[in-house]
């Protein structure tokens, strides 16, 4: 793989509350707000921010729409139907901008989630975001890297925003709640990604393993339509809490309470994640399915 080039970041952003009801994010960030010393670094500024102030009060997801779909064009420059999200979104983008002209911005996206995800990196396809997941994933037992490729999905969240960008999700943990365990996991993230563009700053950067595994998206799988009135599917048993874990053809995937069972029918191995995520419930989304691959050959096919 070729080697990343140095271009220091100057201002780097940590976002809690993109999502209203992912509390320890929030819960980061005003103490962060009261504690500054903690996360700066010499090489550039860390600012905090709120995402969505207005669901945080609700302890809400969002309000009108997710505010981590809401930063492609259409939305900020006001091509469709106004909602408070694209509002708000519009805001963030000006405050990433402002006062950063000529100047290169990271963001960092605290998210939680209900399903047995561990600590995860997410990023798209970007190398230096990748590297920089990499060396950060070095420092994590268990961490794991998911990455989207250049997609409408991946280009309305939050971290588009800026010129480089990784969401940390840590899971499990209700939504809505805090607790003391996903709070210090997630402080310690926060430190190691910092840590990380301190040294990327400085140019004393390690380029990362070519035969890391990243777990690549693949696709939405959704839970199977049933009749109206009739009880719904639910993730089979042998499948729950299984992110990460390989998914072969044939093995069952979802259940009824009349004992019908549905096995995957994908042609190759996969690896799913997200597994029954309660925020996806709305959009019949049971989980996502990603390919795992060494960076290096991900970097080839990009």
């Amino acid at each position: 793989m070729t080697n990343t080039p140095y271009t220091p970041f100057d201002t780097v952003f940590v976002v809690g509350g993109t999502h209203g009801n992912e509390r320890t994010g929030v819960t980061l960030v005003q103490h962060w707000l009261q504690n500054p010393a903690e996360i700066q670094r010499k090489t550039f500024t860390t600012e905090l921010l709120l995402g969505n102030p207005v669901a945080i009060q609700k302890n809400i997801r969002f309000i009108d729409r997710d505010l981590n779909r809401s930063f492609l064009s259409r939305y900020i420059d006001g091509e469709t139907a106004e909602t408070h999200e694209s509002a708000r979104a519009r805001e963030i983008v000006a405050t990433l901008q402002s006062g950063h002209t000529g100047k290169r911005t990271f963001a960092i996206d605290l998210h939680t989630t209900t399903a047995h995800m561990g600590i995860t990196l997410i990023t798209n396809t970007d190398p230096v975001n990748l590297a920089i997941a990499a060396d950060v994933q070095k420092r994590l037992p268990g961490a794991r890297i998911y990455c989207f490729a250049d997609s409408r999905r991946i280009n309305s969240c939050l971290r588009a925003a800026a010129d480089g960008g990784i969401g940390v999700e840590i899971g499990p943990i209700p939504q809505g709640v805090v607790r003391h365990d996903t709070l210090e996991i997630t402080a310690g993230v926060v430190q190691e990604i910092l840590n990380t563009l301190e040294t990327f700053n400085r140019g004393r950067f390690v380029q990362p393993d070519p035969n890391l595994p990243i777990y690549l998206h693949n696709r939405q799988m959704l839970y199977p339509i049933t009749p109206a009135g009739a009880a719904p599917f639910f993730i089979h048993r042998a499948l729950e809490g299984r992110d990460y874990q390989p998914l072969a053809p044939g093995q069952p995937i979802f259940q009824d309470l009349n004992g019908q069972v549905v096995c995957y029918e994908g042609g190759d191995t996969g690896y799913p994640v997200f597994i029954n995520e309660a925020a996806y419930y709305y959009e019949n989304i049971a989980f996502s399915l990603t390919r795992k691959m060494p960076l290096e050959a991900l970097l080839a096919a990009g």
